[in-house]
C-alpha cells in the first residue's frame, strides 16, 4: 500500500477501553494462524511489524516475515501451507497480487488468503478473484474500524468475507468496463496522456468534433465533470494500462 493510510488506520482513536478488548479479539484471532505480510511499503512494514509483534504471544512462530514482492513470498512460504495466512495488500512492488493468488490456489494445499485492496491501486484486477471462495478481502481505509477483526472471525469459521467496499469497488470496476466500447477505452487513454481533443482526432485520424463526442460520452459513463478526473477514475479502475 503506498499505503500509510492502512497503517494509520491500525492505530486509529478509539476509546481506549474498545480498543483494548478490539486487540485482545485480534490477537486471539491471529494466533490461529503462522502470518506472512506482503507489502511494497517501508513506513507501512515497519509499523505492520511492531503492531504483529506485540500480537505475538512469544511461544508461536505468528510472524513468519514481511516481503515486498511475489517472489519474496513465494520462498518465504512453507512447502505446507496449512495454517498459515497470507495477508497481501493488492500492489505489490511489481504490480497487481493476483498473479500471486493464483499461483497459490493453485497448489494442493494452498495458505489462507486475505487480501487488503489498496485504495489508490486498480481494482479491475482483482475481478478475477471475486469467484474464488478462498480469496478474502478488505477494503484498505476499514481496517481501523474493525473490519479485520470481523474478517479474521468469518476465516476461522470456515466462512468467506468479503468487505462490501471492496465488492462495490471492484463490480464499478467492471461496470465502467462494460460501459465504455474499444474505441472509448483507446480515447480515455489518451485523454490520460494529456491529450486535447485536436490531438486525439489527428492521432486516431477523426474528426476533431467526433474525439470531443467520445471525450464526452466518456465523462457521461464514467459519472466524472472533467478530463483530469476521468483520468483518475481510469487509473484507479485499472483501465489504463
Amino acid at each position: 500500500m503506498e499505503s500509510g493510510s492502512a497503517a494509520q488506520h491500525l492505530a486509529t482513536p478509539e476509546p481506549r477501553a474498545d480498543q483494548e478488548a478490539r486487540e485482545q479479539r485480534v490477537r486471539k484471532l491471529f494466533r490461529k494462524y503462522k502470518l506472512l505480510v506482503c507489502n511494497p511499503s517501508p513506513g507501512y512494514t515497519a509499523i505492520l511489524k511492531n503492531y504483529l509483534r506485540k500480537l505475538a504471544d512469544g511461544s508461536s512462530p505468528m510472524l513468519l516475515g514481511v516481503c515486498a514482492t511475489a517472489a519474496e513470498a513465494l520462498t518465504l512460504l512453507p512447502a505446507a501451507a496449512e495454517g498459515v495466512l497470507l495477508f497481501t495488500t493488492s500492489q505489490l512492488r511489481e504490480g497487481s497480487c493476483v498473479p500471486l493468488i493464483k499461483t497459490l490456489l493453485a497448489q494442493s494445499v494452498p495458505p489462507h488468503l486475505l487480501v487488503v485492496q489498496v485504495v489508490d491501486a486498480p481494482a479491475l484486477p482483482l475481478a478475477s478473484l471475486l469467484p474464488c471462495p478462498e480469496v478474502n478481502l478488505i477494503w484498505e481505509e476499514n481496517i481501523g474500524q474493525g473490519i479485520l477483526e470481523s474478517a479474521l472471525e468469518h476465516m476461522v469459521r470456515g466462512e468467506r468475507f468479503v468487505d462490501p467496499a471492496c465488492r462495490q469497488s471492484i463490480e464499478a470496476a467492471v461496470a465502467a468496463v462494460e460501459a465504455l466500447t474499444n474505441r472509448e477505452l483507446e480515447v480515455l487513454a489518451l485523454v490520460a496522456a494529456g491529450l486535447t481533443n485536436r490531438q486525439i482526432a489527428a492521432r486516431l485520424v477523426v474528426a476533431e468534433v467526433t474525439a470531443r463526442d467520445h471525450v464526452q460520452r466518456i465523462l457521461r459513463k464514467l459519472a466524472v465533470s472533467d478530463r483530469t478526473a476521468a483520468a483518475v477514475v481510469g487509473l484507479r479502475l485499472g483501465l489504463l494500462s
